[in-house]
C-alpha cells in the first residue's frame, strides 16, 4: 500500500501499532490511570473548573504517548518526554468549555491538537512551537486533519462506551497514526521547500 495516501498511512501505523502491541498497552494503561482524577472529580460532581484542572494529567500523558508512538521503533523510556507546556495549552481548552464560547476552543483542540502532540514529538519541538506545528500541519492538508478529528471522536466514544476500556487501545493507535500523517507532511513540505 502507497505510504503517501491517507488509507496506507493509515494502515502502516496500524501494522507498527500492532507490532508493538504490549507496549503500545502499557502506554495506554498509564494513559488511563492519568485519568483517575479526572473520573473522580467527574464522578464526585466537583465543580466545572476542578475537572477541567484535571485534565492537566491526563494531557501530560499524551504528551508521553506521542514521543513513544512517534518513531519507528518506541522505547518506553520516551513515555517521560512529557511537555508541560503544550500539555497545559491543551487543557487550557478545558477551562474554555466552562465559558458559553467553550465549544470553539474545544473544536480547535480536537482538530489541531492530535498534530501538535504529534508534531512536537516528530520534530522534538516543546510548547507554543508544536502547537504552532499543528495548525500549521493542520492547515496545510484539511481533509488529513479532519479525518483524523473524525477517527478521535470515533474513539472518544469507543471509549466512552467501553468505561474505558478501549482507551487503551483508541489513544495509542490514533497518535501513531497522527505520528505518520505528520511524518509524511513534514517530507511533503521539506521537500517543497528544497525544489524551491
Amino acid at each position: 500500500m502507497d505510504n503517501t495516501t491517507l488509507p496506507g498511512l493509515a494502515w502502516s501505523a496500524a501494522t507498527a501499532f500492532w507490532h508493538e502491541l504490549p507496549r503500545n498497552l502499557g502506554a495506554g494503561l498509564l494513559l488511563g490511570l492519568s485519568a483517575v482524577p479526572l473520573g473522580a472529580a467527574l464522578l464526585a460532581g466537583a465543580p466545572g473548573w476542578v475537572a477541567a484542572a484535571a485534565t492537566l494529567p491526563v494531557t501530560l500523558a499524551l504528551t508521553g504517548l506521542a514521543a513513544l508512538t512517534a518513531g519507528e521503533h518506541p522505547r518506553a523510556a520516551a513515555m517521560v518526554r512529557v511537555d508541560p507546556v503544550l500539555a497545559l495549552l491543551l487543557s487550557v481548552a478545558g477551562l474554555a468549555l466552562l465559558a458559553p464560547w467553550g465549544v470553539v476552543p474545544a473544536a480547535a483542540v480536537l482538530i489541531v491538537g492530535p498534530y501538535a502532540l504529534a508534531y512536537g514529538a516528530v520534530r522534538g519541538k516543546r510548547g507554543l512551537a508544536a502547537l504552532r506545528g499543528g495548525v500549521i500541519l493542520a492547515a496545510y492538508r484539511p481533509a488529513w486533519a479532519l479525518t483524523l478529528t473524525g477517527l478521535t471522536v470515533l474513539g472518544a466514544f469507543a471509549a466512552a462506551a467501553s468505561a474505558g476500556v478501549l482507551a487503551l487501545v483508541a489513544a495509542p493507535l490514533l497518535l501513531t497514526i497522527a505520528g505518520r500523517q505528520t511524518a509524511a507532511l513534514l517530507d511533503e513540505i521539506d521537500a517543497l521547500r528544497a525544489s524551491r
